[in-house]
């Protein structure tokens, strides 16, 4: 089989679909997509899918706000449903963070995003199961919550097919062809798809692709883990999610009466991972460790009922943040990668931003300019004025 294409992105992921539903939104050209296996089976699916717009650089707070709106507005209104559910999220500091906490929240607040500062009176009030002894303050996002990872992908899918794009599963690219120092097309187990663009959505799989032309992103494949635990019915109303910064952790809903537990402090992400073979099951190790870290928070954990849990993989940059860029070496190839935890809460604004991107040699947005490769070169990396401490991303 040998097809073209104007636009061909790898990827069958979140963010993947959604650049292929602007883009041929669009109506500038074919676009086709192609997975290796079924869509949203990679690191989607397996995402906490969490929806927020706190963030410690006003260019992400206003990202992730923008992309607040659409989960809430686009779905209805298009006839989709994305199981979005607004459960509100506690982010719990103690006192090495509590300065930055309150300089983040007014942060925010001026950008828009409604967040309340609580003491932990209120938090236990909201919480009245959770020991507070060791947390200075909270953040509350009341209009924060999460959603269904792969209902989200197969939407945007629908909804680009519908635009008039192709989508090809079980379509394992095997190589990206050039000629000269241009892009032409892709190798796949379903023959040739030539194409005058590629767009690389492939995450922890970006730098396999990018290997034989002599590229690589500073992306590193980590392999991360969730526990799934069944609250007993004392804790039937703990619904909301929270971010406990001290030690890096965040228990989210996920579905009642069933919690998700992931971690993000430094030792929760050390391993890195061969993409093509990691641990799909969470190790017994994870699962003891994050079911201690909620049972210190909330004791009534201790009698959840373990359902196992899994693993998954973040591509990670070294500030944490994605690379959105042309190739530096290879004409028409886009790389969209490292989104480092951060790509589903986002990927509506990434389908827009690439877009874009790949049909204008203008380059001067500013979120362009802040997700270029070079900045790990150039001493760009986005750093927050504010960071928290125990956090292995922001």
């Amino acid at each position: 089989m040998n097809k073209n294409y104007d636009f061909l992105i790898i990827g069958g992921g979140v963010n993947g679909t959604s650049i292929a539903m602007h883009l041929s939104e669009m109506g500038i050209g074919s676009v086709a997509l192609l997975e290796k296996k079924g869509l949203a089976t990679g690191a989607t699916g397996r995402s906490g899918a969490m929806i927020r717009e706190h963030y410690l650089t006003p260019e992400l707070v206003r990202m992730s706000s923008k992309a607040r709106s659409f989960f809430e507005q686009w779905p209805a209104e298009y006839g989709y449903e994305i199981n979005f559910h607004k459960t509100g999220r506690i982010l719990l500091f103690g006192e090495n963070d509590a300065n930055s906490a309150r300089k983040n929240a007014d942060m925010n607040r001026m950008e828009g995003v409604s967040i309340e500062t609580l003491d932990t009176k209120a938090v236990s009030k909201m919480i009245p199961d959770a020991v507070l002894e060791d947390i200075e303050l909270a953040l509350f996002e009341p209009e924060a919550g999460y959603a269904d990872p792969v209902a989200t992908t197969y939407a945007f899918a629908s909804e680009a097919i519908k635009n008039g794009a192709d989508i090809y599963t079980d379509c394992e690219v095997t190589g990206i062809m050039t000629r000269g120092d241009r892009v032409t097309g892709v190798s796949s187990n379903k023959g040739i798809f030539e194409t005058a663009v590629v767009i690389n959505v492939t995450g922890p799989w970006a730098n396999i692709l990018l290997a034989p032309l002599g590229e690589k992103l500073p992306i590193e494949p980590t392999r991360v883990q969730m526990v799934h635990l069944r609250r007993p019915p004392s804790l039937a109303k703990f619904e909301q999610i929270v971010i406990d910064h001290t030690c890096g952790a965040y228990y989210r809903n996920d579905g009642s009466p069933n919690t998700l537990i992931g971690g993000e402090a430094p030792e929760d992400m050390m391993e890195i991972a061969d993409p093509n073979n990691f641990g799909l099951n969470a190790d017994h190790m994870f699962i003891e460790r994050y079911w201690s870290r909620i049972t210190r928070r909330v004791p009534e954990f201790r009698n959840a009922i373990c359902r196992g849990g899994y693993g998954s993989l973040y591509d990670m940059t070294p500030d944490g943040n994605p690379i959105i860029d042309r190739s530096p070496n290879t004409r028409n190839l886009y790389n969209v990668a490292g989104f480092s935890g951060h790509g589903f809460k986002l990927s509506p604004v990434i389908g827009s931003l690439v877009s874009k991107l790949v049909n204008s040699d203008d380059i001067s947005d500013a979120y362009l300019t802040m997700f270029r490769e070079d900045r790990f070169i150039t001493g760009n990396e986005i750093i927050p004025e504010f960071p928290y401490g125990n956090r292995a991303h922001q």
